[in-house]
């Protein structure tokens, strides 16, 4: 009996009173408190007989008989460690376990604490203790003179520093029970210590992200509790800070994730329905002792391929099982128990694909004129995306607003500009409005007419020496403003420098001077120089200027003209054009074709091909505007006469009129717009006033034995080693699948989805200048701007990883923003070998 007071105890106080062999009293107290208390005594049934495995017996089991386990096993559980609320596992231990004395190995605060297990049966005895954490022994051998709380023992300065709240479970074993499961070294006694450590890995990522808004405390500092992913690997951890006055300090750390003892799965990301594949499950030991384990997969919660078997120091050992991709994910595990209680596992789900692919189907539309057109879906229809992109060609004005706010003032930009303010001050007087920009017009003019050199050309820049194509340009750019007396001499005296040049001009030199002369209507013998050049050796854009020369000096060229025509390049969307690509700005495909529209409205029989030009135009049209002031202006200078013959209100928008089963008006482009109704089946769409729309109704549907398709897109794949085409993929060995794309016509804004085998990873993710590149798990998608008619190749470098049978889907190539345009191949099988 006991009799004691607390006094000056002003708040609310927990009280805690505890004595070996009786249960733990808790309660709360305050200044009135007056009680009396009785702990009761802790019944303990250790009746039962314990089976304990260890690896040196024949069968691998040694039973313990009740009479050894009366006085060998003591035990400690999370829920006693709870209660006790202990500071460290020394505190925890102390006056808990029968037959287990803690010391100070000092009376200094602090001081390391020494631990025996009384009634061990060891003769040479140091009284120290085996640790097992988790199943594993901290230390093989322990030296006679160790502390166990020195903070010199790598091991247990560890132990130390567990907290008593990720402990699960306590036990000490001594005599026959420790020497039984751990051997000779166990004989001062065992204390083994179960965590709440996770055995089964289930969360992998390969990054982490916290972003939490905190502040410090009094004393400086501040902390947040973060949850990593599973992964047996480094964080490095990055942190910033910032004070009142703004300013920032940073610093990373480093946090490793390691088991002396690992089981890992490797498999792969994907699998298709129906694949097979070869998944690899690792036993590894990182420690210095050798180890019996019991290993196992589990498919989608069914237990696989058991085994027993011995893991050397330093060694691993590698199980395989067989996984086919069925449902929509297949959860694969792999896990190990050793025979001294230790466990690790890990739990990954594969996620499964459908074999087949996603097509589009649906109609397109290019609307011109006052129109309509119907719409009908089938009976399965879920969800109809509508698009229409209005081409209307009052974004002229636009590019002339652009061309008017463009920053430098060289002398070819300085002469687009001007081009610019031209066009618009024909539109404004069409449209019976006030053309208010003359200063500025005048303004450009004048620092041209300035800068025209001694000799009649133009430079690049003022004072510099004058260059052909700067001088052809501008000339060209003056000939709408040769009513004004000044404007003609400057005219003429840039003819007299082409007209001098001519003797020495190389043959695109040549013929674009005499374009321009011809243009201008310049008066000479243009026979003696055009008879020198053989039209057959000529590229596309010399040979319309050799039919523009003609034409204007009305000789014989209507053959030659015929064949040019034919030799017309269509795109996707109806579009046509001529010439190729480049960075020459005055012979492209954007010089060749403004040449080409220029000579064929004056062409009676080849006016049909003059709104397909103007498409061809306006497709090419990126980022708003056209690439440079040279096409936007050439490109300004030849349509537009042609547009405001046509149409007398050039402001009018288009108007889309959609009746039906649903409703709306449509006058904002581009415009999209998802229909989920499936009641929808019949629409009906009106098109009035502006110029021309693309219009496109499509839908999702899945196919799952999709058949190669090469209307718009021809596509092939294939494997390559080293150059060589190869029919057998190894494992282990890098390869390239290589992708070839026929395109039947120029083709804007591309994207391509290149499917992968799921037994294969990325060896390398590049990107190239021409086009960008996202790698998903199972495809990779490429995203161009121009795909022009002809045939591309792709590549992306791979590495199979897992031996097994996979389905490849089709490749495929489709327009973006009007998907019903798209191309194919077959699927097929690949096999990935050892």
């Amino acid at each position: 009996f006991f009799c004691f007071v607390l006094k000056n105890v002003n708040t609310k106080h927990k009280l805690t009173i505890s004595s070996i062999g009786f249960k733990t009293f808790t309660a709360t107290i305050n200044t009135k408190t007056e009680f009396s208390i009785s702990l009761d005594e802790v019944g303990a049934d250790l009746g039962e007989v314990v089976i304990f495995s260890r690896p040196q017996t024949s069968n691998g089991l040694v039973n313990i008989a009740e009479k050894d386990l009366t006085t060998a096993v003591s035990r400690i559980s999370a829920k006693d460690m709870e209660e006790m609320q202990a500071a460290s596992i020394d505190q925890a231990l102390q006056g808990r376990l029968s037959g287990v004395d803690i010391t100070a190995s000092s009376g200094d605060p602090g001081a390391a604490m020494n631990i025996r297990i009384r009634g061990v049966s060891s003769i040479n005895s140091t009284g120290i203790p085996l640790i097992v954490l988790d199943g594993m022994p901290l230390e093989t051998e322990i030296p006679s003179d160790f502390n166990f709380g020195s903070a010199d023992e790598q091991g247990y300065a560890q132990l130390l520093n567990i907290s008593p709240a990720d402990i699960k479970d306590i036990t000490v074993l001594k005599d026959a029970a420790a020497v039984a499961l751990y051997g000779a070294k166990a004989a001062n006694g065992v204390i083994v210590i179960t965590t709440k450590t996770k055995t089964q890995r289930t969360i992998f990522r390969d990054y982490a992200f916290w972003q939490p808004n905190f502040f410090t405390d009094n004393n400086g500092k501040a902390s947040i509790d973060v949850q990593y992913p599973d992964n047996i690997t480094g964080w490095r951890t990055f942190v910033v800070g910032m004070d009142k006055k703004r300013r920032i300090g940073k610093t990373s750390i480093l946090t490793q994730a390691y088991k002396p003892l690992v089981a890992q799965l490797a498999l792969p990301q994907f699998l298709l329905e129906g694949d097979t594949a070869f998944v690899l499950g690792k036993a590894k030991n990182y420690t210095d002792d050798a180890y019996n384990i019991t290993a196992a997969f589990r498919i989608n919660g069914s237990e696989k391929n058991t085994v027993n078997k011995t893991v050397q120091p330093k060694e691993s050992l590698e199980d395989v099982q067989t996984v086919i991709g069925h449902k929509d994910t297949v959860a694969i595990g792999y896990s190990l128990q050793t025979t001294t209680g230790f466990k690790d596992g890990e739990e990954k789900k594969i996620p499964v694909f459908k074999k087949g692919i996603e097509e589009t189907v649906g109609a397109f539309w290019v609307l011109q004129k006052d129109t309509a057109v119907q719409y009908k879906a089938s009976t399965n229809t879920k969800e109809i995306t509508l698009y229409a992109q209005n081409n209307t060609l009052n974004v002229l004005l636009d590019e002339i607003e652009h061309l008017k706010q463009y920053p430098y003032y060289c002398m070819e930009q300085t002469a687009s500009k001007l081009t610019g303010y031209t066009m618009e001050q024909k539109i404004k007087q069409q449209l019976q409005q006030p053309f208010t920009n003359e200063k500025e017009m005048s303004r450009l003019l004048t620092k041209l007419q300035k800068a025209q050199q001694f000799d009649g050309g133009w430079a690049w820049w003022e004072s510099w020496k004058s260059n052909f194509y700067i001088t052809n340009y501008i000339a060209n750019t003056l000939l709408s403003l040769r009513d004004k007396v000044l404007v003609e001499t400057n005219v003429r005296n840039a003819f007299l420098y082409l007209q001098n040049q001519l003797p020495y001009l190389k043959r695109n030199e040549l013929l674009a001077a005499l374009v321009t002369l011809n243009n201008g209507k310049h008066q000479m013998n243009y026979d003696q120089w055009m008879s020198r050049i053989p039209y057959d050796s000529l590229s596309s854009h010399q040979q319309w200027q050799w039919v523009k020369i003609m034409q204007g000096q009305q000789l014989q060229y209507s053959e030659a003209l015929h064949k040019l025509v034919n030799r017309q390049t269509p795109t996707m969307l109806g579009g046509v054009h001529w010439g190729n690509d480049s960075y020459s700005w005055y012979s492209n495909n954007i010089a060749t074709t403004v040449l080409a529209f220029e000579v064929l409205k004056s062409e009676n029989e080849y006016q049909y091909l003059l709104p397909k030009i103007i498409q061809y135009f306006l497709e090419r049209r990126k980022n708003g505007y056209w690439r440079n002031t040279v096409e936007s202006a050439s490109i300004l200078n030849a349509v537009l006469p042609t547009i405001l013959q046509q149409q007398n209100n050039f402001n009018d928008k288009a108007v889309i009129n959609i009746s039906g089963d649903t409703a709306m008006q449509i006058t904002n482009y581009p415009y999209q717009l998802k229909l989920k109704n499936t009641a929808i089946k019949n629409l009906q769409i009106a098109k009035t006033g502006g110029g021309m729309v693309y219009f496109t109704l499509y839908k999702k549907q899945f196919n799952a034995m999709p058949q190669p398709v090469d209307s718009n897109f021809r596509l092939s794949t294939w494997f390559e080693k080293n150059g060589q085409t190869v029919n057998s993929v190894k494992a282990g060995e890098k390869i390239i699948l290589k992708v070839k794309v026929d395109v039947k016509a120029d083709a804007q804004y591309v994207v391509l989805q290149v499917p992968i085998p799921a037994g294969c990873n990325y060896a390398a993710k590049k990107q190239e200048w021409s086009s960008y590149r996202e790698f998903y798990k199972d495809k990779m998608l490429l995203f161009t701007e121009l795909l022009n008619k002809g045939t591309h190749y792709f590549e992306i470098e791979l590495e199979p990883r897992y031996k097994g049978t996979y389905t490849l889907n089709p490749a495929r190539a489709e327009l973006m923003y009007f998907p019903t345009f798209y191309g194919r191949n077959e699927m097929r099988q690949v096999s990935i070998v050892e």
